[in-house]
């Protein structure tokens, strides 16, 4: 699993914040493994610190999200750095989501 986990998300100037890794969590759901950090399961105190991390910087960041009530959940990008053309993300950002 740790070939999986580990990407090279700053490469770029981008600060690493973002959904790549929460996603990453969840595709590498395993049931059998444990909750601890090694792991980075969606239930390891890892994976739920960088879902408050990347909730909190997108909240910020995107409009609509300001506008949203305290107990609704914000909508996230890729990365903090991603921006949209005509509401979809740049050719240059959006290769580093899909692929």
């Amino acid at each position: 699993m740790a070939e999986t986990t580990i990407t090279n998300i700053t490469s770029g100037g981008r600060s690493g914040i973002g959904s790549v890794p929460l996603t990453v969590s969840v595709i590498n759901f395993d049931p059998t493994l444990g909750c601890d950090s090694e792991t980075f399961q969606p239930c390891s105190d890892r994976a739920l610190s960088s879902l408050g991390v990347v909730s909190d910087a997108f909240k910020e960041l995107f409009p609509i999200n300001q506008q949203l009530p305290p107990d609704q959940s914000p909508y996230f990008g890729c990365f903090l750095e991603d921006q949209s053309y005509g509401g979809h993300v740049s050719s240059e950002h959006s290769r580093d989501c899909v692929g």
